[in-house]
């Protein structure tokens, strides 16, 4: 079982689901390339959303599997509806929350929700721009992560985890990797590409109620993008729903995984 993180975030941002799952699978949590202690390349290039997801196969492969249950939230879905639609193969399930696939987004950008996902998204033009979206993440002792614990499940996020976030992302340089996946990827001027297999693997996608960043109305448009695909809604939880309901976001996943 292989996580794979979002933005703001690392490893750590699975820890409620390595705990539940640990038992029944092998969990891996990565961080991802700029984030914590991985490797951190310099300039935006090597942020493209193809590296990335060629990242996600070295890993499957480097731990000796064909095969894997992929579990993305956020950016990490973003790459992961990549990486599914060109190494389909090397997947046996997979659970995406918290981001529509670069086809759902451009439909759903150009379609009656536009005005509605553009306030929702306002930040990733902003975050276009150089050296100051860095700046702005760490101001007021980088009170942008208390965001993550703000939700009705507040006490699935603890001071010690706030300040585990802060550790982590208050390092040198720390911050610029996670900001270069906009630049990158999310620019007026690029367009990420999208690939379609003859079939999918089971999916499931997961979205927070509470979510003020993405549309509900991604879920019919992944529906249509992708066969046997699930669409669950999860109740009160907000963007960050691994850890602001996991037991919740648990019982989702444990339920698609046994059926």
């Amino acid at each position: 079982m292989l996580f794979i993180h979002g933005f703001p975030e690392f490893w750590y941002s699975w820890r409620y689901q390595i705990k539940e799952f640990s038992s029944d699978y092998w969990c891996v949590a990565l961080d991802m390339r700029g984030y914590a202690d991985s490797d951190k390349p310099k300039g935006v290039s090597p942020y493209e959303v193809e590296k990335l997801s060629d990242d996600i196969k070295s890993v499957i492969k480097g731990l000796g599997r064909e095969k894997c249950i992929l579990i993305c939230h956020d950016w990490g879905a973003v790459i992961g509806w990549h990486f599914i639609g060109e190494n389909m193969h090397m997947v046996e399930k997979y659970v995406m929350m918290g981001a529509p696939s670069a086809k759902a987004w451009r439909k759903i950008m150009m379609s009656s929700e536009f005005l509605d996902q553009f306030k929702k998204s306002w930040y990733i033009f902003y975050f276009q721009m150089p050296r100051l979206p860095e700046f702005t993440i760490s101001l007021n002792d980088f009170a942008v992560f208390k965001a993550i614990g703000s939700g009705k499940f507040s006490d699935t996020f603890t001071e010690e985890d706030l300040e585990a976030y802060k550790y982590t992302f208050s390092k040198p340089g720390a911050l610029t990797g996670p900001v270069n996946y906009y630049r990158a990827n999310l620019s007026p001027f690029k367009k990420m590409k999208s690939s379609k297999p003859a079939a999918f693997a089971p999916g499931l996608y997961l979205l927070g109620e509470k979510d003020l960043y993405i549309s509900k109305a991604t879920g019919a448009l992944l529906q249509d993008e992708f066969n046997n695909l699930d669409f669950e809604i999860v109740k009160d939880a907000n963007h960050f729903l691994q850890q602001d309901a996991p037991q919740k976001t648990n019982a989702l996943i444990r339920k698609f995984l046994e059926r």
